[in-house]
């Protein structure tokens, strides 16, 4: 017969349920137990019913007498008198087996309700209500007793007879709670968040316009902690601005005020938890990851938050892939398979996993079946810490474990308070069997999860890993307490105010900052709260299989920033190394990645040429104009300024030559002006001889602008009056190489109408139209292309050569031109020109000093035009001294050894001109 037959015939026969009553009495508090069968489903009681109450009833008993001692300093906590009339109302569905309970106090304040979930995690209430699983839902013969949910109701009912007791928090008050079980299902999740919105008299849920004076049974909801179950109900809290705390569901989807407006939680959400995980990848140089997940909003919303975090650090996600959560075990275990394959095939070393302890328990068996070791595993929050994938067979040789957990809190005095429960072997040690529709009792199976513990009369130590959810109820119920304690201004010891409704506490649940034991609680605008996550790492000791859950580090959510001890990390590792997880190797310094493929972790190094750099965003940059750089450099340095010093060693040499020079030319003028009148002074032209001297130690002086950093004077002045002293020079020396050669004579050449200065000073008139030709044609090239400082950044990949810039290359040239132009006249006026044995032979020596400036200015021409640099100047001034000291060298030496050395020679005979004294022709002869 059918469940509805069933109950069809029942009421036909007008024969209620049978309820069985159990009433204990401590401390003058009545205590009022009822067994009530299911409103809906099997109305079948099992033997698991009655044992799961009397552990109950034994477990109140237990802990009052714990808590009417005072043990190690610990402040005496007693039963107030505002709880009265408490019944506790435990129902059992054959289908959910979930425990429901509620409990009632304070007639003037709407009671509030919490929930918890199976290990504080695996059945949570989706109707808000803080779910205890005292037994795990019968979908096998071996699910054990879920002890972690059972701390979480502990911890709850802990917090609440702590703030009853408190003389500060809500004095006068007296908090109730109500308790129930959503059986991990939206319909039941839902029946109950609206039995919590009825009001508090009646048991019908009424359309209205206006809600605001509408008074819920219950003041506040805590949980459900999955977000699955959370998003089916937060809406409807939300409606009525019903306050809700989560402790454990994480999917940011509630950080939407628009829609959740009346939604807080005091475990971080998930984006939070990705931001912590890529941050481990990040801290080990991890780039090549997979990320697995199961098929419900936990592990799809995983997923998309790490891989969202993966791509703004630059780490590739190789392989995704989402467990679907209700396929047949065979076609489960052929998925999994399937996954792991696909994991070895991409290469990673690091991966993942978004999943319940039940799905990743899976997961490492398969993982251990083909033997896939040497990986690094970062575990999410829910099943970094559970024994159940710990006490996997052989677990320790799948590689390392990584990951992150709830911040774990220390609640002073909780091991007393939950030492009575855990005294009784017969509840750690109850079992459980599938519900048959014709079984009226549950087999005995021993436990395998818990061992038995014994208070020894004392405290129990209750797990540090058990401790971090139950904390986040712990500080959930304080946060409801300190925001009624606000909203009722009890600050001056008495609350004012008697009557709230669930709209008015919402108001102040954001106002609420307070610190409980050493943390502090507070909510930021997406009513999330500060806290981050513990990083935890299993390590496995020499003899046990069961690894202990070691605190590495943490990771800070107000900051974004993961503090780790590397030292303190067991890699599971031959010598303990630190594993890889690249697709390819990190460029070195100066060297660029060129992707290959999709994925950008997978790529090829290339150098930056030389004149560029590395830029952060994976680029060579061209240097600057005045920067340079060598091949693979990370950065450009300054270009140095270069030019022609005094402290370079051709300056030095130049300078040096150029002074010589002009004190052999001071010299040579001294003599022959004190031998002005002597016949060869005379001979090598008399007062022309000082013109060409004057000349050539101006062209001397004019070498030195050509050191130092050029200018605009320097530029400007620096060629003209080098050239002009030249041109000086070799006027006077074409005026005297005319003469030599007798094509220029003075008498009878020049007009008798010229005027008489004229005619006897017509050498100088030569000389000075010569010289001024020259200055017109530099005045020409100096007003239409004047030359300017030029900053040459071709020539040096390193220094920048300042120049200066000639301007028009035709004047520059004209400049040069005239100048050889009169060199070589001198040379072809005085080449063929004989002399007598006899005589001085001054055509001989204009020949060789005009040869030796010819030869200097042709080598000049090649050099100049090919050479580069700072010492392009140089070759002009090398190439002037080389011209002038041939001229002194060839033609004013020779004069000054006769007039010192050879007196002698110094006659009028020996030193007369080839015109004046012919050498004899054939004729004659």
């Amino acid at each position: 017969m059918s469940c509805s037959q069933k109950k069809k015939a029942k009421s036909l026969k007008k024969k209620a349920a049978p309820h069985f009553t159990h009433q204990a009495f401590i401390s003058g508090v009545q205590v009022h137990r009822q067994m009530l069968y299911p409103r809906d489903g099997c109305r079948k009681r099992s033997c698991l019913t009655s044992l799961a109450w009397e552990a109950i009833a034994e477990q109140d008993k237990l802990a009052h007498k714990e808590r009417s001692k005072t043990r190690d300093g610990m402040p005496e906590l007693k039963v107030l008198n505002g709880f009265k009339d408490r019944a506790i109302k435990l129902d059992v569905d054959c289908t959910c087996s979930d425990a429901l309970a509620s409990l009632n106090s304070m007639p003037s304040l709407p009671s509030m309700s919490f929930s918890s979930k199976e290990a504080c995690r695996s059945s949570l209430s989706a109707s808000g209500t803080l779910q205890h699983q005292i037994v795990q839902r019968l979908t096998s013969h071996d699910d054990p007793f879920q002890l972690n949910g059972f701390y979480c109701l502990q911890a709850m009912k802990f917090a609440i007879e702590e703030i009853n007791n408190s003389s500060t928090l809500l004095p006068g008050v007296t908090l109730g709670y109500n308790i129930q079980d959503t059986c991990l299902k939206s319909s039941v999740a839902m029946q109950s968040a609206i039995s919590f919105l009825t009001p508090k008299n009646g048991n019908r849920f009424e359309m209205k316009c206006d809600y605001t004076d509408h008074s819920t049974r219950v003041l506040a909801v805590l949980g459900p902690s999955t977000s699955e179950l959370s998003r089916v109900i937060t809406q409807l809290f939300s409606f009525l601005l019903v306050p809700q705390i989560s402790y454990a569901a994480s999917s940011n989807l509630f950080n939407d005020r628009m829609n959740f407006p009346s939604f807080y939680r005091t475990a971080p959400a998930d984006e939070v938890q990705a931001a912590a995980m890529i941050s481990i990848v990040e801290t080990f140089q991890w780039n090549w990851m997979a990320v697995i997940g199961t098929d419900d909003m936990y592990g799809r919303k995983g997923i998309e938050h790490i891989t969202q975090h993966a791509s703004k650090s630059g780490i590739c996600i190789a392989y995704e892939e989402l467990i679907p959560l209700n396929l047949p075990h065979s076609k489960l275990q052929r998925k999994m398979e399937s996954v792991i394959k696909n994991i070895v095939y991409s290469r990673v070393n690091v991966t993942a996993v978004f999943a319940d302890e039940g799905s990743a328990k899976t997961l490492m068996m398969i993982i251990l079946k083909h033997n896939v070791t040497g990986k690094v595993w970062i575990a999410s929050e829910a099943w970094v810490i559970s024994k159940i994938v710990a006490k996997s067979p052989n677990i320790s040789s799948i590689g390392t474990i990584l990951g992150v957990a709830f911040k774990s809190g220390h609640i002073p005095g909780f091991e007393y308070y939950i030492s009575a429960a855990l005294a009784f072997n017969h509840l750690l040690n109850l079992n459980s069997q599938k519900c048959g529709s014709d079984e009226k009792f549950l087999g005995e199976e021993k436990h395998k999860e818990h061992p038995t513990q014994s208070v020894d009369g004392g405290a129990v130590t209750v797990d540090e890993d058990r401790q971090r959810i139950s904390f986040n109820v712990y500080s959930a119920v304080y946060t409801v307490s300190h925001a009624l304690h606000r909203l009722l201004r009890c600050d001056l010891g008495t609350c004012t105010k008697s009557t709230v409704y669930p709209w008015q506490l919402l108001k102040e649940i954001p106002q609420v900052n307070f610190t409980l034991h050493s943390r502090t609680i507070f909510f930021d605008k997406n009513g999330n709260p500060p806290t981050g996550y513990d990083i935890i790492n299993w390590q496995w000791k020499s003899g046990n299989s069961t690894p202990e859950f070691k605190l590495i580090g943490e990771y800070r959510a107000q900051d974004k920033k993961l503090l780790i001890n590397a030292s303190l990390i067991n890699w599971n590792t031959l010598q303990n190394e630190t594993p890889g997880s690249n697709c390819s190797t990190s460029c070195g310094p100066g060297q660029i990645k060129l992707v290959k493929g999709y994925h950008s972790c997978c790529y090829k190094c290339a150098d930056c040429p030389a004149g560029t750099f590395q830029s952060g965003d994976n680029q060579c940059v061209p240097c600057l104009k005045n920067e340079w750089s060598l091949l693979k450099s990370v950065k450009c340095q300054k270009k140095t300024i270069e030019f022609l010093q005094w402290t370079d060693t051709v300056a030095i040499l130049v300078a040096s030559l150029a002074a010589l020079s002009l004190l052999i030319i001071v010299a040579i003028t001294g003599i022959f002006i004190i031998n002005l009148n002597t016949p060869m002074v005379q001979l090598a032209g008399g007062t022309t001889c000082l013109v060409m001297l004057v000349s050539m130690a101006v062209s001397c002086c004019s070498l030195y602008c050509f050191i130092e950093e050029p200018n605009w004077l320097l530029c400007t002045i620096r060629q003209p009056i080098f050239s002009i002293g030249l041109t000086g020079c070799l006027s006077a020396m074409l005026v005297k190489s005319l003469q030599v050669s007798g094509l220029f004579r003075v008498t009878g050449c020049i007009p008798q109408w010229w005027p008489e200065f004229m005619r006897h000073n017509d050498r100088h008139l030569m000389v000075c139209s010569l010289f001024l030709l020259q200055i017109a044609l530099c005045s020409v090239w100096q007003l239409t292309s004047p030359p300017s400082v030029f900053a040459n950044y071709n020539i040096s990949v390193t220094a920048i050569v300042m120049e200066c810039d000639e301007g028009s290359v035709t004047g520059f040239g004209l400049m040069l031109v005239y100048n050889g132009l009169l060199a070589l006249a001198c040379f072809l006026c005085t080449f063929m020109v004989q002399s007598s044995a006899k005589n001085y032979n001054l055509a001989r020596h204009i020949t060789l000093a005009m040869l030796i400036y010819l030869m200097a200015w042709v080598f000049f021409i090649p050099a100049y035009t090919t050479a580069k640099g700072k010492f392009v100047s140089s070759i002009q001034l090398f190439t002037g001294l080389v011209s002038m000291y041939g001229i002194i060298a060839a033609y004013f030496l020779p004069k000054c050894y006769i007039i010192l050395l050879k007196p002698e020679f110094n006659s009028l005979s020996y030193c007369q001109s080839p015109m004046d004294n012919p050498p004899p022709n054939s004729e004659s002869q």
